[in-house]
């Protein structure tokens, strides 16, 4: 499994057979900014790693 906050690395990893899970940056690109929406084809999408680590059974 790939965990990444930028959704073109998780896509290349699909590619390749990799599960992947989608951690939110909020602040990533600034205040001024808002971040690129998860994506419903991967398999995790998490808001950030305690939030991932749940939804992974941690």
């Amino acid at each position: 499994m790939l965990v990444a906050a930028h959704p073109s690395d998780l896509r290349a990893a699909r590619t390749h057979g990799l599960r992947t899970a989608y951690v939110l940056r909020q602040m990533e690109w600034g205040p001024d900014r808002e971040p690129e929406p998860p994506d419903p084809s991967f398999d995790v999408n998490a808001e950030d790693f305690l939030d991932l680590a749940e939804k992974l059974g941690a």
